[in-house]
């Protein structure tokens, strides 16, 4: 058990310093063209992993890949609009509400059912993250498009609720590493559908750093999460993955020297109780 909490663990630091790196990436290029980047990257360096022989590709359902490809694609959309518009300190906790769609399709669809040492501990994961993802608001700071910004932060927290929940599905046919190759490809060629209608990309976009590690971290955080779903309740490994933003939140303490409300530190405690529960079971 604690080798596949390791798992969720890691997707949730990996995802977290991925999307530190997006926003220093996104400040340079813009959303649409980091988010694009960041998955022709992904493809590109699985692409590379396949052709060397690291994993085969098979399995089933192709098109079932494809279309959680195309909805994970959307789903990083409505994320990073949400991020760019919208006041984090509502905009935050709300896309960290998706490990609940997942438990929920989990519950409905499958049956899946967790003991009750089990459900608190999930419990304490996602009301912990969701308290510390509640910065105090910035009174001084208007957010014009405030409306739009929260509807694509809980469209994003739908779509990603749907998609992992069919991602930790998907690997138990179709392996660790396959589900996340055609999520990289569908959503390269999904998000360059704006090139058609004239959209240009920053000149040398692809010599900035920042997005090199963005696409990168992004698809290991995939793989990671990917490898404890085959191990893993998927309320389990959604809750755990969803610290990604408690990380980012870390890193933002460390380097830009940002402080911790009370409400913040007391979800940063909530979360550690939590994670002792699962270390037990």
């Amino acid at each position: 058990m604690m080798l596949s909490v390791g798992w969720g663990l890691g997707a949730a630091v990996v995802w977290g310093t991925a999307d530190f790196c997006a926003q220093k990436a996104a400040t340079q290029l813009g959303f649409w063209p980091t988010i694009w980047g960041m998955n022709a990257i992904g493809a590109l360096a699985l692409g590379a992993a396949w052709g060397a022989g690291t994993f085969s590709v098979g399995g089933a359902h192709w098109g079932t890949l494809a279309a959680l490809g195309a909805g994970n694609a959307l789903g990083g959309v409505f994320f990073y609009y949400a991020l760019q518009y919208g006041p984090l300190a509502v905009v935050s906790p709300i896309t960290a509400a998706y490990p609940v769609i997942s438990a929920l399709l989990a519950y409905l669809f499958t049956g899946e059912r967790l003991g009750a040492l089990l459900g608190i501990a999930v419990g304490g994961v996602v009301a912990g993250t969701l308290l510390a993802s509640m910065a105090a608001p910035g009174a001084a700071v208007h957010h014009p498009r405030r409306g739009s910004a929260l509807g694509a932060a809980v469209a994003g927290a739908l779509t990603f609720g749907v998609v992992f929940f069919g991602l930790a599905a998907a690997v138990g046919s179709n392996g660790t590493a396959t589900p996340v190759l055609v999520f990289r490809l569908v959503g390269a060629a999904v998000l360059a559908l704006p090139l058609l209608a004239g959209a240009r990309l920053p000149a040398a976009m692809f010599r900035s750093p920042w997005l090199w590690a963005t696409g990168l971290l992004d698809s290991s955080a995939y793989l990671l999460y990917s490898a404890g779903a085959r191990h893993l309740p998927v309320a389990v490994i959604s809750s755990l993955s969803g610290l990604f933003t408690v990380w980012t939140l870390v890193l933002a303490v460390i380097f830009l020297r940002e402080r911790l409300a009370r409400r913040q530190w007391l979800g940063v405690a909530l979360l550690l109780g939590a994670l002792g529960l699962l270390a037990l079971r």
